[in-house]
């Protein structure tokens, strides 16, 4: 993945405005660490898991249009794992950038770092023995790129996005939203996702965030 010079100057600039500001205020953003019941866990990875059956195929939409799957390949690779060949781009930054949200929509939520990271662990393989499987067998690269990898990315998130939402600049606050929209559900903001299509050409996740 190539980075654009000026954006990482840009995130450079922003994160010591935003240590600046802080020195001089008492952060005001931080997860809330929950003691959480084993059915409020099992309620949680249900409303993940049957988030997954709508996003998958809303952001690929061959598998909508049935050009990439169907239910007769999904019972073929049901139970099934192998090495995958995918293009790297899926490899080591799709997959891991999705784990990093699965990581980071669980500490918004209460759980501390060690229990995201299983609650992470434990969605990824859902997703890739029961829902990617109706295009492709479970990868075993996905089983562990994207729980580990992903977590790894999300705790840096999580500490950048923490230092631009303590920041007063206004523009480092909604940098700090933008790569980490779950930080919302710690404060309550207003924040909506609604899925977006033609069932044809077009596919999409539209996300409205109050800052």
């Amino acid at each position: 993945m190539n980075f654009r010079p000026s954006l990482v100057i840009l995130m450079t600039l922003l994160l010591l405005q935003s240590r600046s500001s802080a020195a001089s205020t008492s952060p005001s953003f931080a997860y809330q660490e929950k003691d959480r019941t084993l059915v409020e866990n099992f309620e949680q990875l249900g409303l993940v898991y049957g988030a997954s059956w709508i996003i998958y195929p809303l952001t690929q939409p061959d598998v909508l249009r049935g050009e990439l799957g169907s239910w007769a390949e999904y019972r073929k690779n049901i139970g099934d794992l192998v090495f995958d060949y995918d293009e790297p781009q899926w490899n080591w930054f799709i997959h891991p950038l999705s784990g990093s949200q699965l990581y980071l929509y669980y500490r918004a939520t209460g759980h501390d770092r060690r229990e995201s990271f299983a609650m992470t662990f434990i969605s990824s393989a859902l997703f890739e023995f029961t829902v990617e499987t109706y295009s492709e067998p479970a990868s075993i690269q996905d089983l562990y790129q994207t729980p580990i990898i992903g977590t790894a990315l999300g705790y840096g998130i999580e500490m950048i996005s923490h230092e631009l939402l303590n920041s007063d600049a206004t523009a480092a606050r909604v940098l700090g939203r933008v790569i980490n929209p779950f930080s919302l559900l710690v404060e309550k903001k207003s924040v909506s996702l609604v899925p977006m299509t033609d069932f044809q050409t077009m596919a999409a996740l539209k996300l409205t965030m109050e800052f």
